[in-house]
């Protein structure tokens, strides 16, 4: 009987998927990775609190001398019209919503960054790794795909549609291990069918000047425009 030779078995890298418990929502618990996901919240909240006095209208607003009147009128207390008082005239502001927002997020961004760094004093002193570096490697290695989608829009406008989604619908899984004539086949297949259902049969626009296009002839050029 003769015998094969198998290749090693695929083997995914990612963690399968944990049976939900309700009471994982509460039962919170900090990771090794939690300072930076922290330091990443706080940072992003004083964005927003920087640009909030220029971006939300707050400086254009006109206030009057009388300051304890102008709030008056804003909760809806007195009326400066002689109108029926409207509580929550305030509300209509356009920098009241992301005020409120701020008001919570920020606070509660720095509590949470509190909690992680007394978190990593807490495993140093007792000798527990943290796994900041390794933490910041796998994010990093996260934007490797947002490469991959920008490199993808940059290549439609020169090779057009059909090219670059054939190219990356082959490069990427060839990048995630899945090589080999026998998946490079179904790679193309899927990559084709892909176009003629969003070019070809939807009529997705794509741009219009596609530099390999305007290599071709005339009557070539105006059919892969309309269908590819």
């Amino acid at each position: 009987m003769r015998s094969r030779t198998v290749g090693p078995a695929f083997a995914s890298m990612c963690v399968p998927d944990k049976r939900f418990d309700l009471r994982d929502v509460t039962n919170f618990r900090r990771g090794r990775g939690d300072l930076v996901f922290s330091v990443f919240m706080v940072a992003v909240a004083l964005f927003f609190l920087v640009f909030f006095f220029t971006q939300t209208g707050w400086e254009d607003r006109k206030l009057p001398a009388n300051m304890a009147r102008y709030w008056m009128d804003q909760f809806g207390i007195t009326d400066p019209d002689k109108r029926p008082a409207r509580l929550g005239r305030i509300l209509k502001q356009s920098w009241i919503a992301p005020m409120a927002c701020l008001v919570i997020l920020v606070p509660a961004a720095i509590w949470n960054l509190r909690g992680s760094l007394r978190s990593v004093r807490w495993r140093a002193r007792f000798g527990l790794p943290n796994a900041v570096a390794y933490e910041l490697g796998q994010w990093g290695r996260a934007l490797e795909y947002v490469g991959w989608f920008i490199a993808y829009t940059l290549l439609v406008p020169v090779l057009g549609y059909l090219v670059a989604t054939l190219l990356l619908g082959t490069a990427l899984p060839w990048r995630l291990g899945y090589r080999g004539l026998r998946w490079m086949g179904i790679c193309l297949a899927a990559s084709f069918t892909i176009v003629l259902i969003f070019r070809t049969g939807l009529q997705i626009r794509t741009p219009v000047n596609i530099w390999l296009y305007d290599q071709l002839p005339q009557s070539l050029e105006t059919f892969m425009q309309v269908w590819f």
